[in-house]
């Protein structure tokens, strides 16, 4: 994606929507609890590495 900034925009909303998703519908089966926090932590986590990146070479 040429616009970086756009992308991490993107990114933020979908991680909010995501949260807003695991807290607006709960679920009692631990394996989805668990598959759900590890989806959120791994894009949590690519998105603190695109910030790193984008601050990095743009300075």
């Amino acid at each position: 994606m040429k616009n970086k900034k756009s992308w991490l925009f993107i990114k933020a909303g979908l991680i909010i929507l995501f949260t807003f998703f695991i807290f607006a519908v709960p679920t009692d089966d631990a394996f989805r609890k668990w598959f759900r926090f590890i989806m959120l932590s791994l894009f949590v986590f690519s998105f603190i590495v695109d910030v790193i990146r984008y601050k990095k070479y743009n300075g």
